[in-house]
């Protein structure tokens, strides 16, 4: 049996093969979107869309629809249930964790065993998955169809249509590569958004409500140098148990996990303490940190991550106590001035 300290940093990961997962989606719908786009390419790049007529809008207007269908029917139908395959056994593996560390924290199951989810369940809990704003099932089959589509014919509208040599690049850049930057993104979050819903699930229908309070769930961040100051800001803050996680970017890799974990110690099997620890990753080799360690302190104690993270200038003034860390959060989300 692993040491329960490491199932507890694991579960804070939304367990260990999340990134395996992450990947193996990722490199799938890359590949997939690549031999879609390739073929949306050679459309445009033959179409002589660029030709003075009649007929050049409504020719724009069917490429645009054209893109937009065969994203929809090669890419996004088929990626939605590669994606529900693949994340039905991850699901399982949440639920166990949550189960696990709810009895470590002193915490009873009303019914045990109801949150062993069907295929359907499965698939629902997947397609509802809140990602920038829309579920999962809509940005895979409507949002990012729709987007490319828009590229290419802002694309073909710049004279581009002509694919080839130096203009090919600039392809790449308008539509591929920004893509392909999407759905890398829309597939990390997906996988996390789909953890912290199965986690949930135990607390909501599982765990004992008396044991769970009324304010039972807590916002936890990774503390790394890749959070965010937003993220940051929101740590320590406390939510209803019945409260869905809505991540405020894309790619979030924040937690809600029961209060209980920073606030009671935890008791193995055999009834030994196991201290609750979160990842964190600052300018030394540190271990992971007691809950208790509030993520402001630890940016003031970490100048230079706190530099990496809200840029050189606002981070050095956060560390010396010239500005607040809400003034600091504030400045940093504030609209750069062009």
């Amino acid at each position: 049996m692993a040491d329960l300290s490491q199932q507890i940093e694991v579960f804070l990961r939304n367990g260990l093969r999340q990134r395996k997962l992450e990947d193996r989606l990722i490199r799938q719908a890359l590949r997939d979107l690549r031999n879609t786009l390739a073929a949306v390419e050679r459309v445009v790049g033959s179409s002589g869309v660029l030709a003075v007529g009649v007929n050049r809008e409504r020719t724009i207007a069917a490429i645009t629809s054209a893109v937009a269908r065969s994203v929809q029917e090669s890419f996004g139908v088929p990626q939605l249930a590669a994606v529900q395959e693949a994340l039905a056994p991850f699901v399982g593996q949440q639920l166990d964790y949550a189960r696990q560390l709810v009895q470590m924290a002193g915490g009873t199951l009303t019914a045990e065993g109801a949150g062993q989810l069907n295929q359907v369940q499965v698939q629902r809990l997947v397609n509802d998955a809140v990602v920038g704003g829309k579920t999962l099932s809509a940005q895979l089959t409507q949002a990012l169809p729709a987007t490319v589509a828009d590229r290419v014919e802002r694309f073909i509208r710049l004279g581009l249509s002509d694919i080839g040599g130096e203009t090919f690049a600039t392809y790449q850049n308008a539509v591929v590569r920004v893509t392909e930057n999407n759905v890398e993104a829309i597939v990390r979050t997906a996988v996390n958004e789909v953890g912290s819903a199965a986690q949930q699930a135990i607390y909501q229908y599982e765990a004992d409500p008396d044991w769970l309070d009324a304010e039972g769930l807590v916002w936890t961040a990774l503390l790394d140098s890749q959070v965010c100051p937003i993220c940051l800001r929101l740590d320590g803050k406390r939510f209803p148990p019945d409260y869905q996680k809505v991540s405020p970017h894309m790619q979030c890799r924040c937690s809600l996990v029961p209060w209980k974990w920073r606030n009671e110690d935890m008791r193995d099997p055999n009834g030994n303490p196991v201290a609750p620890r979160r990842l964190a990753d600052g300018d030394g080799p540190e271990q992971p940190l007691d809950f208790k360690v509030a993520a402001k302190q630890w940016v003031k104690d970490n100048p230079n991550t706190a530099q990496a993270i809200f840029g050189k200038r606002l981070g050095q003034r956060l560390v010396d106590g010239e500005i607040s860390f809400d003034k600091a959060v504030k400045q940093w989300s504030a609209p750069k001035a062009s």
